[in-house]
């Protein structure tokens, strides 16, 4: 059960990832000037960053098989 739970953990965040790089691919290719540009490119990158990773270390550190030994019925 904690196996799947850390694969579909994964997947989540696989795809939060990935959506950042779609958002940074329209920042990229879609913005009005050089300069917007710029400005939300290095405002996005280390919030989406800092986010992920943030997410990432928290989640490592929730002990999974605990929470859910508890939530078995005895």
């Amino acid at each position: 059960m904690v196996a799947i739970f850390q694969i579909l953990y994964y997947l989540v965040l696989f795809s939060m990832f990935l959506m950042s790089i779609f958002i940074i691919f329209h920042i990229v290719f879609y913005s009005y000037s050089a300069t917007s540009k710029l400005l939300t490119l290095a405002i996005f990158i280390p919030v989406a960053g800092v986010l992920l990773f943030t997410n990432f270390v928290l989640f490592t550190q929730i002990d999974i098989s605990s929470i859910f030994s508890s939530l078995t019925i005895r």
